[in-house]
């Protein structure tokens, strides 16, 4: 078992590595440390790195697809909340899916 440890803190054997939380999230190696998928994507996205609080919401409901297309920044738990209450409510209506669309407008992307 120690050898199989080593090996894997090699950081040319490491950043080939994805793996499943037991909460459904991805995790990637980012150096030598591992974290969370989808904040990784939406930073490079964005440019910067998350401020505290900001959430990421996954539109489709899948944990696994972290594509930009999937993801949806809100700058905190609350605001999060709030649209997911309103996608349970009315489903997806106008405009709800006129948010999702600008959701990246702030950031002139």
């Amino acid at each position: 078992m120690k050898r199989k440890e080593k090996k894997y803190n090699n950081p040319l054997v490491r950043t080939t590595f994805r793996r499943k939380k037991g909460n459904g999230y991805i995790l990637v190696v980012d150096g030598m440390k591992w974290v969370l998928e989808h904040k990784k994507v939406m930073e490079e996205y964005i440019g910067r790195a998350l401020k505290e609080g900001e959430t990421i919401h996954h539109i489709s409901g899948d944990k696994m697809d972290n594509r930009i297309e999937n993801l949806m920044l809100f700058p905190n738990q609350k605001e999060h909340k709030k649209f997911e209450n309103k996608v349970r409510q009315f489903g997806m209506t106008t405009p709800i899916k006129k948010q999702i669309e600008e959701r990246f407008k702030e950031y002139g992307k």
